[in-house]
């Protein structure tokens, strides 16, 4: 007889405020949870493609990524943050399916499928994730609709955690035994309550040390500003958009892939970033969305930028903070869009550790998420997004993905659009990932509020044509001169 897996008591783990955060302010309609659409060619699976095959694979290698085996123990009232607690007994059939669009299916076919996905909130009785595996695509693909919430993670640690899965080759690998997770008993709600009045108590302490961090910080800015010589730039109003609207649950979804190479050609005359030439892109993607409707403002459309605050070695799964980056629409060429976007971007960069952002995980850790949740319902329920001022008008935000071809489950990876979420005043999100020599970009929008997002996912690689020969006109002129 083979020697039993070891056993390893788990331990209920309360979540950081920033975390908890994701859960209290979701409301029907502002789902907080993250996707991605990957597209697979199954035709080096070893012995083919089954469902009930690809379902095994999940199964043999889940206690490879701990957040998928987690469920959520919420503490009654909100009266302190929520328990991530090892799920005793997961059942994988309510968390792989199988879907199928009509033979052939292309990407709006599928992105349909994800749209209907994206609408539904993820159960909160058990781990909050699923895979849909959708079938009937065209040359043989198939696809797999990943959906997770965002309180068990972002985007860098979601690919930390999702890289366990995927491999440099198609052979099927045997997994190492995984030590038997045995479960403490979960809690009653009494106990839960009783567990949240330490908590509590400490808020005063945690108010006090947050404060004099943000205080400390603050003057460790204002001393590098003036060592700088560093002005800020000129405040930029942000318009309102159509874009800029109440939401409701219905969603569209759309993607698009753009060749790497010609996204770096397009930066290195100036010096620019992929992710400085992917908000120009989108710039001009959203120039020809606009113009032809009447509906360009003047002044230049402003997004919101994640950025992430990671620190090695730190054990957390949500770390991020977000500036707001003008798109410089205003500007007519392609070229001194860049060039500005360039110039703001540097600057958010230069200035993401600043005090508010360097502490921010420090104060969301006071408030209990009843408070939270007061001020999201609040926030919907009163229609503020129609009265308070706009920090941005879209969310575009950009991960690095794997570098080289990689397969899942077997099956060769062809394509992998991550997918954000859109909540109440902010009806667009653009996420891109870079995956092998493509940048892989998928949109969100509410469908009530944007019909015809793939006008300004086909309109991106227009975008980058026109910026790549806005480029190469200024260098004949430069060679001329």
């Amino acid at each position: 007889m083979g020697r039993p897996p070891e056993v390893v008591p788990v331990t209920p783990r309360r979540l950081t405020g920033f975390d908890s955060v994701f859960l209290a302010a979701e409301l029907p309609g502002n789902w907080l949870h993250v996707m991605a659409v990957l597209i697979l060619d199954p035709q080096s699976i070893p012995g083919g493609y089954s469902f009930d095959g690809f379902r095994e694979f999940i199964a043999r290698r889940l206690h490879l990524v701990p957040p998928l085996r987690r469920r959520l123990l919420e503490v009654p009232f909100g009266l302190a943050r929520p328990l991530w607690a090892e799920e005793p007994d997961l059942d994988l059939e309510l968390h792989v399916r199988r879907a199928a669009v009509p033979s052939p299916g292309g990407p709006r076919e599928v992105a349909a499928l994800a749209a209907e996905i994206d609408e539904r909130p993820l159960d909160r009785s058990r781990p909050l994730w699923e895979l849909v595996v959708v079938e009937g695509l065209a040359h043989g693909r198939f696809a797999v609709v990943a959906k997770l919430h965002h309180s068990m993670m972002d985007g860098m640690a979601g690919l930390r955690h999702m890289a366990s899965l995927f491999s440099a080759e198609p052979g099927l690998d045997e997994p190492r035994e995984p030590a038997w997770q045995r479960p403490s008993r979960v809690p009653s709600d009494l106990e839960l309550l009783a567990g949240a009045v330490p908590s509590l108590l400490q808020q005063p302490l945690r108010a006090a040390r947050a404060g004099a961090r943000t205080l400390a910080s603050g003057l460790r800015d204002a001393v590098r500003s003036v060592e700088r010589e560093e002005a800020e730039p000129p405040p930029t109003t942000v318009r309102r958009m159509s874009f800029n609207a109440h939401t409701t649950a219905h969603r569209a979804v759309a993607y698009t892939a753009l060749p790497l190479a010609e996204l770096k050609a397009a930066g290195r005359p100036m010096s620019a970033t992929v992710n400085d030439v992917l908000l120009a892109v989108v710039a001009g993607a959203l120039r020809q969305y606009l113009g032809p409707r009447g509906e360009l403002p003047p002044e230049p459309l402003v997004a919101g930028v994640p950025l992430s605050t990671h620190v090695e070695g730190e054990d957390r799964d949500n770390a991020v903070t977000s500036s707001s980056v003008s798109l410089a629409t205003h500007l007519e060429d392609p070229a001194e869009r860049l060039a500005a976007i360039r110039d703001a971007s540097s600057y958010a960069k230069r200035h993401r550790r600043s005090a508010v952002s360097d502490s921010l995980a420090e104060w969301l850790d006071i408030p209990p998420p009843l408070v939270f949740s007061f001020v999201a319902r609040a926030y919907t329920g009163l229609r503020l997004v129609d009265r308070m001022p706009l920090m941005c008008n879209l969310l575009v935000s950009s991960v690095n993905g794997p570098p080289s071809a990689l397969y899942f489950g077997g099956a060769r990876l062809v394509g992998l659009y991550p997918l954000g979420p859109v909540y109440d005043g902010m009806a667009l999100n653009v996420t891109a990932l870079r995956c092998g020599d493509s940048l892989d970009v998928g949109l969100v929008a509410c469908r009530g509020v944007i019909r015809d997002l793939w006008e300004i996912a086909d309109a991106m690689p227009d975008a980058l044509a026109e910026l790549t020969a806005s480029r190469r006109a200024r260098a004949r002129r430069a060679r001329a001169s």
